[in-house]
């Protein structure tokens, strides 16, 4: 059994986790978990949804792997391309990529190199979700 941990930008993404994939996946014995970027705290209260800047993005994601630590525990992100900050790693860089793919991959690696965890899977998503739909 593996469970997968998606940190998604808003409740699109994450319907189509709860929806969609968890049906697929757990055919084949892998459970998907699904919660939106952490964005604040106000007296307790915590904000999730929303792409509000990358040191957000990775705490929320570094909290929950340090909360899960179970190493068949897997993560990984459903984030849009056009979405991302511009202090996302080697965001300058992909810019001067003509080939969109070739920028997607470039960030995914360099978010995966950041945030240096095996159990960590950057997903960058090339177009915006909701126009898949």
């Amino acid at each position: 059994m593996i469970r997968l941990n998606f940190i998604v930008e808003g409740q699109t993404e994450q319907l189509f986790v709860h929806e969609v994939l968890k049906k697929h996946l757990s055919m084949f014995e892998v459970y998907p978990y699904v919660r939106r970027i952490e964005t604040g705290r106000n007296k307790g209260k915590i904000y999730r949804g929303g792409m509000t800047g990358y040191l957000k993005a990775k705490k929320d994601i570094i909290n929950w792997m340090r909360e899960d630590k179970d190493p068949h525990a897997r993560f990984t992100t459903m984030f849009d391309l056009f979405a991302l900050p511009s202090t996302f790693p080697k965001f300058d860089e992909s810019k001067k990529l003509s080939d969109p793919y070739k920028k997607v991959e470039k960030l995914e690696y360099a978010f995966q190199e950041d945030l240096n965890e095996k159990r960590f899977i950057p997903y960058i998503q090339l177009h915006e979700f909701e126009t898949l739909l």
